[in-house]
Parts: C-alpha cells; structure tokens; sequence
C-alpha cells in the first residue's frame, strides 16, 4: 500500500479520537444506570457523557474539515456496488456523528438545563419548551441503535476486507 493510498494522519487521528469520544460517551450513559436516581456519582455520569458527546461533534466538524481539504485516498479496486455501498456508509456515519451530539444538546438546553462541556457549561438562548427537549431526548436514543448498527456493520466491512478479501483496507485508516 502506497502513501497515496492512505489516509492523511490527521484524518486517521481524527477518526479514532472520534471513536475514543464516542465510546465514552456511550459507556458514561451506560454507567449512569448503575447508580441511584439523585446521586452524585449519576449526575457526573450524564456530565461526562454530554461533554464527550459535544467534543464527538467538535472533533467531527473537524475531521469534515480537514477532509475538505485534504481529500480521501480512492477506494482499492473492486465492484462498483462496493464503492458505493462504502460510500453510503461513510457519508451515514458522518450524519449520524453530527446529528446525535446537536440532538443531545438541544435536548439538554430545551430542558432548560446548561449544556456542560468538561467543567465549563453554558445555557443556550433557547426558550424552554420541556415536551420538545423530551421529544428530542426521545429521538436521541432511538437514534443511538442507529448508530450502533452503522459502526457495527463499518467494522464489520473492514473486518471483512482485512481477513476475506485481505486486500489491505485497514492500513488505510492505520
């Protein structure tokens, strides 16, 4: 595999510093559960789990941009219902890696509540509408299956390529 056949090593650390952003923010919601409604130790959970959600969108808005930059090496050759397919995928996971974290935010500042990033927190100007804020909340979670699909079926392919077809593909982000 060629230089030009990778990607650039900001993409690659942005990719997986999204990743790592992702799977805290998951693993806070779910550690949440664990403690008792009122505690403490549940509040710091839901604190933690917005702030990494926000930095997923702060780190997704950049990867987008460096992409635009720098551009995205071509895909290995291969079927054209491949290329698109991964296409797809691609440009699904970058949705959904913008969509949730905005979802969650208004969510939060829709509930009257300031939306907290790693200590510092502030309150949206929006007026509290608390049945929209649930509604949103609501969405935001349906949407987390969403998501645990697409990054499943993402690994999966690469997975795939990597052991099936043994065509190189995970170098590509590597």
């Amino acid at each position: 595999m060629t230089r030009s056949d990778t990607y650039s090593r900001p993409l690659v650390l942005l990719h997986w510093l999204v990743f790592v952003a992702a799977a805290l923010a998951v693993a806070a919601i779910e550690i949440k559960g664990f403690f008792p409604k009122g505690s403490p130790e549940r509040a710091q959970m839901a604190v933690w789990h917005e702030s990494f959600g926000l930095a997923v969108l702060l780190l997704m808005t950049l990867r987008l941009a460096v992409r635009a930059s720098t551009g995205v090496p071509p895909l290995p050759p291969g079927p054209r219902w491949m290329e698109l397919s991964a296409q797809a995928m691609h440009w699904l996971l970058y949705l959904l890696m913008l969509a949730m974290p905005v979802l969650g935010v208004l969510a939060v500042a829709w509930s009257g509540k300031p939306v907290p990033f790693f200590g510092a927190s502030w309150m949206l100007p929006l007026t509290v509408d608390a049945p929209l804020g649930r509604s949103l909340k609501n969405i935001h979670e349906a949407g987390a299956n969403l998501v645990f699909a697409a990054v499943g079926l993402h690994a999966a392919a690469a997975l795939w390529h990597q052991f099936v077809l043994k065509d190189g593909l995970l170098r590509r982000m590597s």
